[in-house]
């Protein structure tokens, strides 16, 4: 869904953006749920499903900063907590990712802050009356992700 999203974006078709986003959400939603349903979970499916919603929100967010939504550091800070949570979780020898209280929260206001996008977009084409809201937002997830980073970074140093 990265590609569709990216070319709603670029192209500023927001219905459609609105679409894939609500698409994306509910797919990895469903797929998740199917996985725990039918016992077929594994490290590697948990890696992937969170390589899929990594490269989702880092697109769609890279997307709106290349458009002047908002800023570049928040997609690019992602991508490197991102990096830094599967080299720390030693998701390459198979063992399942798990995330602290903070990182989950960062991931879910990953794609709510998405989502606010895509929608501030669909109901305020020229972004003024959301502005404020989406700079307040995206400012409290760079620190809360640069302290869910330093909080890795102290563990693993520990370890």
């Amino acid at each position: 869904m990265s590609l569709p999203m990216a070319w709603s974006i670029f192209e500023r078709q927001w219905d459609l953006c609105a679409a894939v986003f609500v698409l994306a959400v509910t797919t990895d939603l469903l797929d998740g749920y199917a996985a725990r349903r039918l016992k077929t979970t594994s490290a590697l499916g948990g890696l992937l499903d969170h390589s899929a919603d990594a490269t989702f929100v880092i697109i769609t967010m890279g997307c709106f900063a290349w458009a002047g939504a908002i800023s570049v550091v928040l997609p690019m800070l992602t991508a490197l907590a991102f990096f830094q949570y599967t080299l720390a979780s030693n998701a390459h020898p198979g063992r399942s990712m798990v995330a602290r209280r903070l990182g989950r929260y960062n991931g879910i206001g990953y794609f709510l802050f998405s989502g606010a996008l895509v929608l501030s977009k669909l109901l305020d084409p020229n972004h003024q009356f959301w502005s404020p809201l989406i700079r307040v937002t995206e400012v409290l997830l760079v620190i809360t992700t640069t302290l869910s980073m330093a909080d890795r970074l102290r563990r693993s140093l520990n370890h």
